[in-house]
């Protein structure tokens, strides 16, 4: 039986791939939230105190501290996904197409400048997430196939899980976003 699948590399598709890298099985707007609430209370707290005490330089690292951490985090959710996917060059919008075998996976890529194919085992994946959207394919701890949960035909998602899950027992991860 066959399955087939799509996925494209844009940007919506890039920015999944960031945040599953970077958060993993946490719920990256949660995530984000959560660390900018935090940064932001204790921020206020160190300010208030500041005015209270005449600690001024420790006030002032402090300050620095959770202003660099507020800029990071949200540099890492905002700002990385748009570098990676300029980064992307000619593989822009590349569009792949899957084929879902009992053993395999083939993958075949075409952008502009580039038409690939390539023939997985399962079980030579190193690692497969899964999202609401989207299952994260990571042939490399680096590099992974991205599969649209909306494209699939001929299948359901169900199926696909339990190829990968019966394959992969532990390295197989459900994220609960």
């Amino acid at each position: 039986m066959e399955i087939k699948a799509k996925s494209r590399f844009d940007l919506e598709t890039i920015r999944a791939l960031a945040h599953i890298s970077i958060y993993k099985k946490s719920n990256p707007k949660r995530k984000v939230t959560a660390r900018l609430a935090i940064s932001i209370i204790i921020l206020m707290i160190t300010i208030v105190i500041s005015f209270v005490d005449d600690i001024e330089v420790i006030t002032l690292y402090f300050i620095f501290l959770f202003v660099l951490i507020i800029g990071m985090d949200c540099f890492m959710y905002f700002g990385l996904p748009k570098i990676q996917y300029k980064a992307l060059a000619k593989m822009k919008n590349a569009e792949n197409e899957f084929i879902f075998y009992d053993n395999e996976l083939k993958a075949f890529t075409k952008s502009e400048s580039y038409n690939g194919e390539a023939k997985i085992e399962y079980s030579l994946f190193v690692k497969v997430y899964e999202t609401s959207k989207y299952f994260f394919l990571y042939q490399t701890n680096n590099q992974a196939f991205i599969i649209d949960k909306a494209t699939i035909v001929d299948g359901t998602v169900e199926e696909i899980r339990n190829k990968f899950s019966s394959f992969l027992k532990k390295k197989y991860i459900i994220c609960k976003y």
